[in-house]
């Protein structure tokens, strides 16, 4: 994978994440592969000494690899490396290593590129070597070359030998981490990583010195705008982090070219890098001997419309996974409101029956049965009739569900609604010892279902008589506004807790700690699809201990339907 590299391609310009050599050795890695070049990428942005990320790298390596020796060779003199760290414990650190022993370093060092045999039999170039490295055990080795100082400079090299035939795989996961390696010294300055391996500090010209001291990404250029000399910031710019090789210079490209030579003033213009452009601001000046000074900034309005385009692809990317939950979440609703509604249509024929011959059971032929049977048999009624409300309930909610639940909206008169409600809990009210009553009611006529706003006002009335012990009281009120009225029913019970007051509408939620055997957790939830149904609005507000106060909001009757 790494033939027909150049120098240039291996010590590159770009990122990581926009590195082809990273993304091809990625691509070819196993799930273990992966997970070992995650942690080695994580360990290299989270060390700052330079001797800490080698040492760390080559731990990581030597582990993922083995058997096999992984080692950090930097340049002595002509043809010989010093051993600057190693995963072999018998190999001494600050050892010279020979070019005419190694030759696999002769390669790298002559093309600046790696040098990769998968078999050491097989490679030309280690032939002279081949009775040393038969007689180490060594079965394939790779060498790459991950720092210099200057393009004509000797590299420091990643030197990875295998005691065993290496996979491509294998090759691959040492391929990248020395890639990534290269990329996270070349964020590091020149002279602070010649210092921590040891070598000569790289030379630095005058005039260079001034340009890494500018505040703005800074290039001398020649009459043709070939790059001479870049600051950090500059390189940054262009992407470049070292000049092109084979003596070749980078040349800035604009659009329009050749800006520069418009000395002394402003201008803008689109810098050219591969397939993008990027807008900016550029200033210029002549220097001696035919160059040019170039001061460039990105352009603010450029920088506000990357900021823009990214945000939009982000909100594009979101709306697309919300698009997909949200089909997930309606194919859920729906296979779960054909489950509730065909199972209660299945419990109602057999409840519908069951029901009345309990009842028939405990109140006619009560006579022949003992007091236990007889508890035996109003409490089997009494399980019979919850069964049945339940399973209507459930029907309801299912129609609500699917919005096949049939409404015939009209006027219809709420304090009629209200009184009738009430006659019909009177008896319910007086078992439980609580009062119910409403408040002086206006008549006032709201588009509504006559027998589904009783069913609302149903549901509230005999929640509030469960909730609240006698001696309570549960009332019922009525406010009119401009085209709305709002109907509120409080009672003195128990209260809910705070904690659960956001989710009482919702399917099965029963507030916990009342102990009370009755009811399903569905009464308040039919009660806010019926309200949403007639255009209105359903909500509460309650606190432990003080009762409880339940809020209708239906819309006037203004003679339209």
């Amino acid at each position: 994978m790494v033939e027909g590299i150049s120098a240039t391609t291996w010590f590159p310009s770009l990122e990581p994440s926009d590195c082809s050599l990273c993304a091809e050795a990625r691509a070819r890695l196993s799930p273990e592969g992966t997970e070992v070049a995650g942690e080695i990428a994580v360990d290299l942005v989270a060390r700052a000494m330079v001797g800490s990320v080698l040492r760390a790298v080559i731990s990581h390596l030597s582990r993922a690899l083995a058997p096999g020796r992984v080692s950090l060779l930097v340049p002595e003199t002509a043809g010989t490396w010093r051993v600057f760290a190693s995963s072999a414990e018998h190999e001494t650190h600050d050892l010279v290593v020979y070019s005419d022993r190694y030759p696999e370093l002769l390669e790298t060092s002559r093309t600046s590129t790696p040098f990769v045999a998968a078999d050491v039999g097989m490679a030309g170039e280690l032939r002279t070597a081949r009775d040393v490295l038969e007689k180490a055990g060594v079965k394939s080795l790779a060498t790459y070359p991950i720092f210099r100082t200057s393009p004509s400079a000797e590299s420091a090299v990643l030197k990875v030998s295998f005691y065993r035939p290496a996979r491509d795989e294998h090759l691959a996961l040492a391929t990248l981490v020395a890639h990534l390696l290269l990329h996270r010294l070349s964020r590091v300055p020149l002279a602070e990583v010649a210092s921590q391996l040891g070598l000569p500090a790289p030379p630095e010209t005058a005039a260079a010195t001034q340009l890494r001291l500018l505040p703005l990404p800074a290039l001398v250029l020649d009459a043709s705008g070939q790059v001479l000399s870049t600051n950090a910031r500059a390189r940054w710019l262009l992407r470049e982090r070292e000049p092109a090789g084979s003596g070749e210079l980078p040349r800035l490209r604009l659009r329009p070219d050749q800006m520069w030579e418009t000395h002394g003033s402003r201008w803008e213009a689109a810098l050219l890098r591969g397939q993008d452009e990027v807008e900016v601001l550029g200033w210029s000046a002549s220097l001696p001997g035919d160059r040019h000074l170039v001061l460039l900034e990105p352009h603010p309005e450029a920088r506000r419309r990357v900021r823009e385009r990214a945000i939009r692809r982000t909100l594009a990317e979101k709306l697309r996974e919300l698009e997909k939950a949200n089909v997930l979440l309606a194919e859920h609703a729906r296979v779960r409101d054909r489950f509730v509604s065909d199972a209660a249509h299945e419990l109602k024929t057999p409840v519908a029956i069951l029901r009345p011959y309990l009842e028939a059971l405990s109140d006619d032929l009560a006579a022949g049965l003992s007091e236990q049977q007889l508890e035996f048999v109003r409490a089997a009624a009494h399980g019979a009739k919850r069964l049945q409300r339940l399973t209507e309930e459930l029907l309801d909610l299912a129609a609500l569900g699917s919005g096949h639940l049939p409404l015939s909206l009209g006027p219809v008169s709420i304090r009629t609604a209200i009184d009738a409600v009430i006659d019909e809990l009177e008896p319910l009210a007086l078992a439980a010892q609580v009062t119910l009553r409403h408040d002086d009611v206006a008549e006032v006529l709201v588009r509504a279902d006559d027998e589904r706003l009783r069913q609302i006002l149903r549901n509230l009335l005999e929640n509030g008589l469960k909730y609240t012990h006698p001696p309570g009281a549960v009332t019922v009120a009525v406010q009119s506004g401009d085209d709305h009225a709002v109907v509120s029913v409080c009672d003195t019970g128990v209260g809910i807790p705070a904690a659960s007051l956001p989710h009482i509408f919702e399917e099965f939620v029963r507030v916990p700690g009342n102990n009370l055997s009755d009811g399903s957790g569905l009464g308040l939830a039919i009660v806010r699809r019926l309200v949403f149904a007639m255009g209105g609005r359903v909500w509460a507000e309650s606190q432990a201990g003080t009762g409880s106060r339940f809020f209708v909001e239906l819309p006037l009757w203004t003679g339209e339907g």
